[in-house]
């Protein structure tokens, strides 16, 4: 009875839905079925885009206003010059940048402009002067200050004013000239580049710094010169692991569990699995495609697939799985040359921007690549109508740390950053890199530095007492403490002190009396009269 009944309700569903398009409708011409098509659907395409761009015009103006509400602040680091630091140090560091992390909710997001936080990790060359240069907002000065000081005790952080003001923001200019560019990763994000312990040597331990290069090139700058190199991390989730994860997995043949399904789904499922079994049962069709189901198709899977791999995909898994049990951060890498239109010289600075970053290329993993759209070229007669429009844009993403301009942001975990960005180690000779002169540190606890640091107003009372010989008149009661006034207490002057009633040469120079003392050799005669006892001399005294 059952089966009988699903039939009759599937061929009253068919007739239904066949009332609604007419039978002869794709009996017409082709041009009249596309324009009643376009009439009956056209509209919603066109709705679904302009519903999506007013949506993002909004979300623009309330993020600018929030943003323009933000206090930054540039952190110059002195680095410590005698560091045997490896980069690892600088790990810590961009690992604990993920706490910055905070997800907007929707009423903050779309009505208060809310964004996760940026900063904006930068190595200068002005002139050849190089500076380590750390952009963030007021409120985490705190956090990247503990980073820094908890690795590097003898560093120095000052807060100085952002040298990109130098340079103007528009092109063509008369007195400056600019290029650079943006750069994307080749592969996907959860494959990894060359890092810091690829450059390691394997007998001696001792790290092969390719920050070393980097630091000789900017210091090859002359005067009018600027080179600038631009790390803008923002804190995000862990979305971009999974394709790593599902990788490796289709890589071992290993099958993926199904994502879960909320309490709702599975109890429809579980409903609805009966019934539709039943109807396909009788009626022998795939309801599966009807009802825009997946067919339940399986997989054979190879088992021994794992035991088959090469050396190649193997080591590929290993260094998938190990960029992805790390801490990463969304990131777009900017570099750019400006320089005085005299001594600019782009032919021989765009090697150099190649070649800072090709250090850290693995050919079977990943590497890095320069953003098409971003790059100004003047090859072709057609690229020149953009090239000033480029040379703006970029200019004005790079001094505006900007997050929405330019190429999508790629992944790199807290190794790769580390590698990217860190001070240089006591084997880099860079000349002209500042460096912190003197080694800070704190007075031991308690220490005392007078004993009128204890009389001061709000002070407690004395926890010591006071030094031998001083006069009691110093020490002030309790009472006149907590008035905030201290006694005007007179003392008579030390006696080698020099008075101020003391004889003036014009006093003496009727009486011939010089005001200077006498040598002990003007006199080598000792008074006829003295005595012995006048005479003696004691035995430690200083002569």
């Amino acid at each position: 009875m059952l089966p009988l009944l699903a039939i009759q309700i599937i061929q009253e569903s068919a007739q239904s839905s066949a009332s609604l398009i007419p039978l002869d409708f794709f009996n017409q011409p082709i041009d009249v079925i596309f324009f009643n098509l376009l009439l009956w659907f056209g509209w919603i395409p066109v709705l679904t885009t302009l519903l999506w761009g007013f949506s993002e015009l909004w979300l623009m103006e309330r993020q600018a206003e929030f943003a323009a509400k933000q206090k930054y602040i540039c952190l110059a680091v002195d680095v410590p010059s005698m560091t045997e630091q490896t980069p690892k140090a600088l790990e810590n560091l961009f690992s604990v940048l993920y706490a910055a992390k905070s997800t907007p909710t929707f009423k903050e997001k779309w009505f208060d402009g809310k964004f996760m936080p940026t900063f904006s990790f930068e190595i200068v060359s002005e002139e050849g002067y190089m500076q380590f240069i750390i952009r963030t907002q007021a409120k985490f000065r705190d956090v990247i200050e503990a980073g820094i000081y908890a690795q590097y005790p003898d560093a120095e952080l000052n807060e100085v004013d952002d040298y990109v003001t130098k340079i103007p923001k528009i092109f063509p200019d008369e007195k400056y000239d600019m290029w650079g560019a943006e750069f994307t990763l080749d592969k996907p994000s959860h494959f990894p580049i060359r890092t810091y312990v690829d450059f390691e040597d394997q007998m001696t331990g001792e790290i092969k710094d390719p920050l070393g290069y980097t630091l000789e090139q900017m210091s090859k700058m002359k005067p009018g010169e600027h080179f600038w190199f631009q790390l803008v991390i923002q804190p995000t989730g862990n979305e971009w692991k999974k394709a790593g994860i599902t990788h490796v997995n289709k890589t071992f043949g290993v099958e993926e569990k199904a994502a879960a399904k909320s309490d709702i789904a599975a109890a429809a499922g579980t409903m609805f699995k009966l019934p539709f079994e039943l109807i396909e049962h009788a009626t022998a069709v795939d309801l599966a495609p009807i009802f825009g189901m997946a067919s339940a198709e399986k997989k054979v899977e190879d088992p021994w697939k794992a035991f088959k791999l090469g050396p190649a995909q193997q080591d590929e898994a290993k260094a998938i799985m190990r960029k992805t049990i790390k801490v990463g951060h969304a990131v777009k890498i900017r570099i750019v040359y400006c320089a005085q239109k005299p001594v600019y010289k782009k032919g021989d600075r765009v090697t150099m921007i190649k070649g800072i970053l090709n250090q850290y290329s693995h050919l079977n993993l990943n590497s890095f690549k320069m953003h098409a759209a971003s790059v100004p070229k003047d090859d072709y007669f057609w690229q020149k109508w953009d090239y000033e429009k480029k040379q703006g844009t970029l200019m004005k993403a790079y001094q505006g740390r900007s997050w929405g301009i330019g190429a999508n942001p790629v992944y790199l975990n807290a190794e790769e950053l580390a590698t990217l960005w860190h001070f240089p180690t006591i084997s880099i000779k860079a000349p002209l890199i500042k460096k912190a002169e003197a080694r800070r540190a704190e007075p031991p606890v308690g220490l005392p530095i007078t004993f009128l640091e204890n009389t001061l107003p709000g002070v407690g009372d004395n926890e010591f007492p006071l030094p031998g010989g001083m006069p009691m008149e110093h020490h002030e009661s309790a009472e006149s403490r907590e008035a905030g006034t201290f006694a005007n207490v007179k003392e008579p002057l030390p006696e080698t002190l020099p008075h101020l009633k003391a004889p003036t040469d014009q006093e003496h120079e009727d009486t011939g009396e010089a005001l200077l003392p006498k040598s002990r050799f003007m006199n080598d005669t000792s008074p006829a009269d003295a005595s012995d006892e006048d005479l003696f001399t004691p035995p430690d005294l200083p002569v």
